[in-house]
């Protein structure tokens, strides 16, 4: 499904502080070239979702149906879309070795999303 508008995008601050956590980790480590890199790259992802907001691959997790990533070297920028309201919404960008869906469930329950 393609669409001729961009939607709007929100970061929630679990997402916004994850990025933050993920570049700065680089950055401790002496890699601002790779903290640059990581960055600009998940700018770039939130900038096709907001295009192409269906680029993203659904999360294959039974009970997270509703919600797709973006895939940004080895972390995954986790989102839903919300036609009605011509929105996306990131709520974590995790990892991809961690058990993402014990996390992203628990922050639904939580948040009754």
């Amino acid at each position: 499904m393609s669409t001729e508008n961009n939607y709007s995008i929100e970061i929630l601050l679990a997402a916004m502080n994850d990025m933050t956590e993920i570049v700065s980790s680089f950055i401790m480590l002496g890699s601002k070239k790779c903290a640059l890199r990581i960055k600009d790259k998940m700018n770039n992802a939130v900038m096709q979702a907001s295009q192409f907001p269906y680029s993203g691959v659904t999360v294959p997790e039974p009970s997270l149906r509703n919600y797709r990533m973006m895939i940004v070297e080895d972390y995954l920028m986790f989102y839903r879309i919300f036609d009605n309201e011509n929105k996306i919404v990131f709520y974590r960008v995790l990892n991809g070795k961690l058990n993402y869906s014990q996390l992203l469930n628990r922050l639904r329950s939580e948040n009754n999303i």
